[in-house]
């Protein structure tokens, strides 16, 4: 959730390519060496980054990884439309402060926004699996730039939140990471490990698209 240009998911399926990377040892600890058969699904809001961002998935999929990406569509508890704020002239740092949230610096545009619970639920957690897979991981990136404690919260007011197995995002204060650990607490069943992660390595690097070598 706020995908910007794509550069945690790609750390997800080229780990070579990101020596070092804080993110990795999570989808180590939680994907093992499977991560080629792991679907990723990445949400953003900004329309600056659609045209590499369909560049991307167009050469994850011709490399067997099974990627989608929403573009121009910001992460919400509700389908429709929102303001969206851009961030002009810092295009050197991909508009990494783009958000929900007005700013002096930022211009005002509309785009669609996706009602995040419904989708998890019918699209993630209604999934069908392979015959025989009994161990699927559910991860989740939430980087939406101060909107982060809205959908989680909703998520646990759905009973979503406690279908995914890991969440990690910056945005996440004290106040509200120690309020999910008292709900967990008394659940005694909601086992999702949400972590605090500024994961930003990498951010300015637009790595050329490689395609392997065939043979003959």
């Amino acid at each position: 959730m706020g995908t910007n240009i794509g550069v945690q998911i790609r750390k997800l399926y080229e780990p070579h390519l990101y020596k070092n990377a804080p993110v990795l040892h999570l989808f180590k600890e939680l994907f093992a060496n499977s991560s080629t058969e792991v679907c990723s699904i990445g949400f953003e809001a900004n329309p600056l980054h659609d045209n590499y961002l369909k560049e991307f998935e167009s050469y994850c999929l011709k490399r067997g990884w099974r990627v989608k990406i929403f573009t121009s569509t910001a992460v919400s508890i509700t389908n429709g439309q929102v303001t969206f704020y851009t961030e002009p002239g810092n295009e050197v740092n991909n508009q990494w402060g783009a958000s929900l949230e007005a700013g002096r610096k930022k211009t005002k545009i509309v785009v669609p926004s996706i009602d995040i619970i419904s989708w998890i639920r019918d699209t993630v957690l209604d999934r069908k699996l392979p015959s025989g897979n009994l161990t699927s991981k559910i991860m989740m990136k939430s980087d939406i730039e101060g909107h982060d404690s809205t959908v989680l919260a909703n998520l646990i007011l759905s009973g979503v939140y406690c279908s995914i197995d890991l969440i990690y995002g910056e945005h996440l204060t004290n106040e509200f990471v120690n309020g999910v650990a008292l709900f967990q607490k008394y659940s005694q069943s909601c086992k999702t490990k949400l972590i605090r992660m500024d994961d930003e390595s990498f951010y300015q690097t637009r790595l050329p698209f490689t395609y392997p070598q065939s043979t003959t």
